[in-house]
């Protein structure tokens, strides 16, 4: 299997340690996968940044994700001697949804889903799950 690069959303950070964080949420109804990561910095005396992606499905084909160990999922795929950059990656794209992977440094969160929005970026975290919190804060505000 060939990973392509899922060139829609902006590129996640490679340094070690950088994390992402998501939540499941029902809002009005509607299934959401909000998803904060750490977006990739031309020079590390750039403050970094997280991404807020907003995924979700439709009544004919549900939002679904996975999360699990990054080890665990390219074993899986064959390829736990093949070395992959963290980054969001397609695996399949149809008219109807597409399925894509978020590889972190540690973790691989695969979501299928029809359609997705990109959120306002957040600075000065000191990390995702506190992007997060505050993304979803705002939401709640406005």
């Amino acid at each position: 299997m060939i990973l392509k690069r899922f060139s829609e959303l902006p590129a996640l950070e490679t340094e070690p340690g950088t994390d992402c964080s998501f939540v499941s949420h029902n809002p009005n109804g509607e299934p959401l996968l909000t998803v904060v990561y750490a977006t990739k910095r031309d020079f590390l005396s750039v403050p970094k940044t997280y991404t807020g992606v907003q995924f979700k499905g439709s009544d004919t084909i549900p939002l679904e994700f996975h999360s699990v160990s990054r080890q665990d999922y390219l074993e899986q795929l064959e390829l736990a001697n093949s070395w992959f950059k963290s980054g969001a990656y397609e695996i399949e794209k149809t008219k109807d949804y597409s399925i894509v992977l978020l590889l972190t440094n540690d973790r691989a969160l695969e979501i299928i889903f029809t359609g997705f929005e990109l959120l306002q970026d957040s600075y000065h975290s000191s990390d995702s799950q506190t992007a997060l919190f505050k993304l979803l804060d705002s939401a709640a505000a406005s």
